[in-house]
């Protein structure tokens, strides 16, 4: 498990949410006018949760695979929001920090996709050999 490259992408994209729900700066989102407060707080502990389930799911790479693509969605969908905000609001500051993280997450989840699927081929291609 921990001499595979992508179980340390995903336990670094872990340590960064881990770390963004400590020291990131809460979010004024009042001026957007959504019905629904969005709780960034709690995507953050939900992107943690997610990484290391993923992580401790080593010996199913199919399922990793399937986890690691909701997670990035839902990166996606938390990053264009955050663009949305950061068009409509005169501070900046805050959406630009809070946009380090679903961005770090994203390259971080491509590279662990990546890994995770040259394994599964590596695995594969032993089988063929058999």
């Amino acid at each position: 498990m921990i001499q595979r490259i992508q179980t340390v992408f995903l336990l670094l994209i872990s340590i960064a949410s881990g770390f963004g729900f400590f020291f990131l700066p809460t979010l004024d989102l009042s001026y957007l006018e959504s019905a629904v407060p969005i709780p960034l707080k709690s995507y953050l502990i939900l992107s943690a949760s997610t990484a290391f389930l993923t992580l401790l799911l080593f010996k199913n790479r199919k399922i990793q695979l399937m986890i690691n693509r909701i997670h990035f969605i839902i990166h996606v969908a938390l990053s264009v929001f955050l663009i949305y905000g950061l068009f409509n609001t005169v501070d900046l500051n805050p959406f630009l920090v809070w946009l380090m993280v679903p961005f770090l997450s994203l390259i971080l989840l491509i590279l662990s996709s990546m890994s995770i699927r040259k394994d599964e081929d590596l695995i594969r291609s032993i089988d063929r050999l058999r």
